[in-house]
This record gives structure tokens, C-alpha cells and sequence, in this order.
């Protein structure tokens, strides 16, 4: 009998090997030092893609680095690109939360706010 059961548990393990697989994310390939952007570098104005992540904790975030809310502000304000502006939120975000950052950062500047799904998954 346990010939039986340590049978079927291999058995379905080679069986479940290929859906795992296939579901699996593909390695991310590690940042060269050129690719690296210094920690406190902000994008210049006019720069095409602005990407703004409001966290849980109720901090901004610009294109992955940290931002205080007046100098993000200030930063949209002087943006003139035609891109919209891409806002990220925190998977622990509340609705209300969400629609209080989306409309917090519609009137800083003159690009259009977008609401966008989380890319990490």
C-alpha cells in the first residue's frame, strides 16, 4: 500500500511539472551600471514617460525614486509633454484613497492622469 500512494505522489508531481512551468515569470535580467540612474536623479522637464506611484503608507513615488508631495507637484507643473501622466497605487489602497490621489494630482499639471494596473505582480 504505501508503494501505492508514493507512486501516485510522484506520478502526479511529473504530471503538474509542466503547468507549473509554463505559469512561471521569466527572469529579469539584472541592471547594468549603465542602466542605473543616480538615487536622487528626477526626470527633466518635457521627459516623455512619468510614471507616479502612491503608496499605502501615503508617500509619492516618481519613476521608482521618492518625491515629497510639493516637489512633485512643482515637477507637474512644469511638464509640458503630451504623454499622461501613469498613476500606480498600493494593492493595500482603498478606493476612496485611490480617487483622493487620482484627484489630487489631475489639477498639478497639464497631462492627463491615468489610472494603471500594478506591474508587479
Amino acid at each position: 500500500m504505501p508503494l501505492v500512494g508514493c507512486t501516485l505522489l510522484i506520478c502526479t508531481a511529473v504530471a503538474s511539472l509542466p503547468a507549473l512551468l509554463a505559469s512561471a515569470q521569466p527572469p529579469r535580467p539584472a541592471p547594468q551600471p549603465s542602466d542605473l540612474t543616480p538615487a536622487l536623479a528626477l526626470p527633466t522637464p518635457g521627459a516623455a514617460e512619468l510614471v507616479v506611484v502612491r503608496s499605502a503608507s501615503g508617500h509619492w513615488y516618481l519613476n521608482q525614486q521618492p518625491i515629497a508631495a510639493p516637489a512633485l507637484a512643482r515637477l507637474l507643473a512644469e511638464e509640458s509633454g503630451q504623454k499622461p501622466v501613469r498613476l500606480l497605487a498600493s494593492d493595500r489602497l482603498s478606493i476612496a484613497e485611490l480617487v483622493q490621489a487620482q484627484a489630487w494630482l489631475r489639477p498639478q499639471g497639464p497631462r492627463p492622469v491615468v489610472l494603471e494596473p500594478a506591474l508587479i505582480p
